[in-house]
Order: structure tokens, then C-alpha cells, then sequence
């Protein structure tokens, strides 16, 4: 009844204070912290580069592999692995290996294969990608992984219904829902077990025109951040020339009523800034904004720049994350990433 992860924030604070314990390695896949998700990404990295050993996996280089991983593994493309395509739980694919990975790259689940026959063998006893794929969709479906190559695809048609009523909806087979008390639950069992609110709340913003009104005089708009452009998503594709043509700059989005009387016109590049740091972007004026509220880009790098440090390509010049709080919520989550106070004036000759 939970979600078997670490929080992110407790990792970092972990990280910063050794308590309860140091960490002293770090895996990333599939990950690229300090230009994409995480907040105060400079303070992130600094924690990070406290592991003795990190090793990251991925398609390609990026700013937070080259700044601090040890090891790199490149991972397959495509059409050089084999997997299974979901779609919304009732839909099945199978991605066919066509060519073999190029040098020595390999596909995301035969790295982590690998890795787990390292750690614990008896966990990973498959031989080969197909067999592991085979064992995740066998007991659902009956069918094997070849099976699903011969046939394309499947479409789940058979869905039970009313499963509270039979005790299929639960792993112990009681009649109920899969809560902990087997019931609707309007306020949550599990939420309150943990010390936390069980029940639906507002609290106001760590930074906000309410909760910090003299940080609100200096940065009078209020920023948020994370829409996803078409073209990208996160940090991805940054370096696909047709990809980048349709969304080429970070663009901060703000009302031509906030915009003029600040000298601000479509296009200009502007600093974005609050007490914690800046960042560059473009500016995009549109009447469907809240005049009081502007919204930036995330998750830019620059894969033409440098990729040598301490601005490893270019990832702080338009970072918008440098500009927001590691300060969740009460319960651990809810990051800043919405929320933050700053104010917004144009980028000077000379400071490109």
C-alpha cells in the first residue's frame, strides 16, 4: 500500500548528512538529474559527487554523466534490443532485435540482467533477454515471447469486472478493495498509519505572495515550470536536429501585460532570477497566461556546447531548476517546482 521507492528528497538530505548512514555509489539509468528534475541542481550534483563510484547507463552522453560518472554503458538503441510495448495495461507489442548494437552497447534489460546475476544469481536465473521477457508475460497472457514476435501483438479483451465482489481484486483473496481495510477508503489508513494527514489538504506554498511576503516585494511574479514542449520530452532529444527545429530555445512564457512595462518583446532573451541563481531564456508572450504568473522551459542542456566542466554543455545557462527549493511538503512530496517566487528583466549586450 505504498509506493517502493526512495524518496528522492531524503536521498539528498542522506547524502548531505551521512545519517543514518553514508551513500557510496550511485547507479544512473534512464536518469539526467541535474539538467532535467532535480531542484537546486548545483547543490544536487555536490551531493552526488560525495559517492565513491557512479556508474551511468544511457543512449547518449549528457551533462550529468559527464560531470560525474566514473563509468559510462552505452545502452542500445531500438532496433538493437528486445521488449515488450505496453499500452494502458491492456495492450501488448513485441520489440524485435533487427541489428546487433553497435561497439559495446547493450540494451537496457540485458544491463540490468547482468548487473543482477552480480548482485544475486539465483533472483536472475534466465539465459537470455527472450527467456526473462517471457517469464514477466507468461502467467498473464500463456504466452511465450517468440510467441508474441510470431503474432505482432495482443489486445487484452477479457477484463473482470466488480473483482471487489469475488476477492480477485485482493492478493490475500478477501472480498474488498486492495486497501488496507478492504473498504472506499474516503480518508487514507495508510497516510494516517505514517503520521500524515489522511485526508485531502492545502498548504500554501513554502515561497508565495501569502506565506513570504517580503520575498514576494523583491520577486513579484510568481514562476512555474515543466509544461512539455512537442518535440521533447524532459531532457530528451535535445540533440535530434529535426526534433530541436520544432522547439529550438527555452522560452519563458509571460502576458503582454507583464511583459511591456518592462521593455520586454517577443523574442527577447531575459534572466529569470530569485534569491537562489538566474537562468537565460527566450521570450514568448501570450495573451492566456495569468499576468501574475510566468512559466519557463525545463530540462535544458545544450548538446552543441562544450561538454567540458564546470558548464558541461552549457547546462546552467538556462537551468530553471537553479532556481527552486529542495523543500517538499509535510509528507515528503510536493516539490516547488510550481511555486516559486521570481522577477524577470532583459538580458544585456555582452551577456550571451
Amino acid at each position: 500500500f505504498g509506493i517502493p521507492t526512495a524518496q528522492s528528497d531524503a536521498v539528498m538530505r542522506t547524502m548531505d548528512t551521512e545519517e543514518p548512514y553514508p551513500i557510496r555509489g550511485m547507479w544512473i539509468q534512464t536518469n539526467n538529474p541535474i539538467a532535467c528534475m532535480a531542484a537546486d541542481p548545483k547543490w544536487t550534483l555536490e551531493m552526488m559527487l560525495k559517492c565513491d563510484c557512479i556508474v551511468g547507463a544511457d543512449l547518449f552522453m549528457t551533462p550529468t554523466l559527464q560531470a560525474c560518472a566514473d563509468i559510462v554503458l552505452p545502452v542500445a538503441m531500438l532496433p538493437e534490443r528486445y521488449g515488450l510495448a505496453l499500452e494502458c495495461g491492456y495492450n501488448m507489442g513485441a520489440i524485435t532485435k533487427v541489428i546487433e548494437p553497435a561497439g559495446e552497447a547493450r540494451s537496457d534489460a540485458q544491463i540490468c540482467m547482468e548487473l543482477g546475476k552480480r548482485f544475486r544469481p539465483d533472483a536472475w536465473p534466465w539465459a537470455t533477454v527472450p527467456e526473462m521477457l517471457t517469464s514477466m508475460m507468461e502467467p498473464t497472457t500463456g504466452m511465450t515471447f517468440e510467441d508474441l514476435q510470431a503474432q505482432g501483438g495482443i489486445l487484452y479483451t477479457n477484463f473482470a469486472y466488480k473483482k471487489f465482489e469475488t476477492g480477485d481484486e485482493r492478493a490475500d483473496g478477501q472480498v474488498g478493495f486492495n486497501t488496507p481495510t478492504g473498504r472506499v477508503e474516503l480518508k487514507s489508513t495508510a497516510f494516517e498509519s505514517w503520521g500524515l494527514d489522511p485526508v485531502p489538504y492545502f498548504e500554501e506554498p513554502t515561497q508565495s505572495p501569502v506565506s513570504t511576503p517580503e520575498v514576494y516585494k523583491e520577486y513579484p511574479l510568481v514562476l512555474t515550470t515543466g509544461a512539455r514542449p512537442w518535440g521533447m520530452f524532459h531532457s530528451e532529444h535535445r540533440q535530434i536536429p529535426r526534433l530541436r527545429e520544432i522547439h529550438a530555445q527555452p522560452t519563458l512564457e509571460l502576458h503582454p501585460d507583464t511583459a511591456v512595462p518592462l521593455g520586454i518583446q517577443e523574442g527577447d532573451w531575459v534572466w529569470v532570477e530569485n534569491y537562489k541563481g538566474r537562468a537565460r531564456q527566450k521570450a514568448k508572450l501570450t495573451p492566456t497566461i495569468d499576468p501574475r504568473v510566468v512559466h519557463a522551459d525545463h530540462a535544458w542542456w545544450f548538446p552543441e556546447k562544450s561538454p567540458q566542466g564546470p558548464n558541461w554543455y552549457g547546462v546552467w545557462d538556462s537551468n530553471i531548476n537553479q532556481l527552486v527549493d529542495y523543500n517538499p511538503g509535510r509528507s515528503g512530496f510536493g516539490g516547488n517546482y510550481k511555486s516559486m517566487l521570481c522577477r524577470v528583466y532583459k538580458v544585456k549586450d555582452g551577456e550571451m
